[in-house]
């Protein structure tokens, strides 16, 4: 069997396997439960660069992420994830949750990093990032320390103090890198989301701090999903300032979707890019077919891309 037979064959399993399973597979008296998921993206794109063009289709590799979670307090809980198709861990930390509110997380997690970089992978409403995502941290949406906050009906804050250097990866600098965000619901009879957040850092060895500042909301009213952020962000390369408008339809079996995203450098548009499609559900939400097009473009690299993007994922 070729390896790009044996690679489709992986994902029907895969696939035929979790979405067999219609709920999270609940262990030892709801004390451990079990969450899995997976996926496999694709693309068929055409570049332009200073006047030379190409083309390439490609099935990107399957991800799955496995993951347990314990309760073994009223209080106290663990979360444990990887993604088992290259074993490579995601999720490691332990819980504190007391009524008042008030949670502690130490170990590897997600930072609250907003909306796109908070949100689940399994939720995703369009396959790729936003272009604001890669100025939100130096490393990525996860990190190593401790993070601290209060929740509640109206609001939540977190603040997190972390390694600055990654998932899986020791502290490369003595520095730590702070990060905090507040969100607020200030109607109690609209689906209204509003929050601030903030990141301060010192990617590796640099001598120019990380700093990002951004503003978020996300308005939700029946099927229609509204979702923005804007974020000013400021490294060695200098400032900018990036934003997304994001739309979804729900309409149970179908979902249409839509993005733009711009970035503007130093006063100038430097890049821009918008995606569109349509997400299709054939069985229940724990099945999904995203089908996209995009079309990116960078002015101060002189070069574009327009393309369709593809994911078929599955999840518990």
């Amino acid at each position: 069997m070729s390896r790009s037979s044996f690679r489709i064959l992986r994902v029907t399993v895969l696939l035929f396997v979790v979405s067999a399973t219609r709920a999270d597979l609940r262990l030892v008296e709801d004390l451990l439960t079990l969450d899995a998921k997976v996926w496999t993206n694709g693309y068929a794109w055409r570049a332009e660069h200073a006047g030379l063009a190409r083309n390439e289709f490609a099935a990107e590799r399957v991800a799955a992420p496995l993951g347990v979670n314990g309760q073994l307090s009223q209080v106290a809980s663990l979360r444990l994830s990887a993604d088992i198709g290259k074993i490579y861990p995601l999720d490691m930390y332990s819980d504190f949750r007391w009524a008042s509110g008030f949670n502690v997380r130490v170990g590897q997690f997600v930072l609250p990093l907003g909306f796109e970089l908070m949100t689940d992978p399994g939720s995703e409403l369009i396959v790729n990032s936003s272009l604001l995502a890669g100025y939100a941290a130096p490393v990525g949406s996860r990190d190593i320390g401790l993070m601290a906050g209060m929740q509640n009906a109206r609001f939540s804050f977190y603040g997190a103090v972390a390694n600055g250097a990654g998932a899986n990866v020791a502290d490369d600098n003595p520095r730590k890198d702070l990060c905090g965000r507040l969100a607020l619901t200030p109607f109690a009879n609209v689906d209204v989301v509003l929050a601030l957040r903030a990141y301060y850092g010192w990617p590796g060895a640099a001598d120019t701090a990380w700093r990002s500042l951004a503003a978020e909301a996300r308005v939700t009213r029946g099927p229609l999903e509204l979702q923005a952020e804007f974020q000013n962000h400021y490294d060695n390369r200098g400032p900018n300032n990036s934003t997304y408008v994001q739309a979804g339809w729900d309409r149970g079996q179908l979902e249409p979707v839509a993005r733009i995203d711009l970035v503007l450098s130093r006063g100038r548009v430097s890049e821009w890019m918008m995606a569109g499609g349509l997400n299709l559900k054939p069985v229940s939400d724990h099945v999904k077919v995203m089908v996209d097009f995009t079309y990116h473009r960078n002015y101060q690299a002189n070069w574009g891309i327009i393309g369709f993007l593809f994911r078929i994922q599955a999840a518990l």
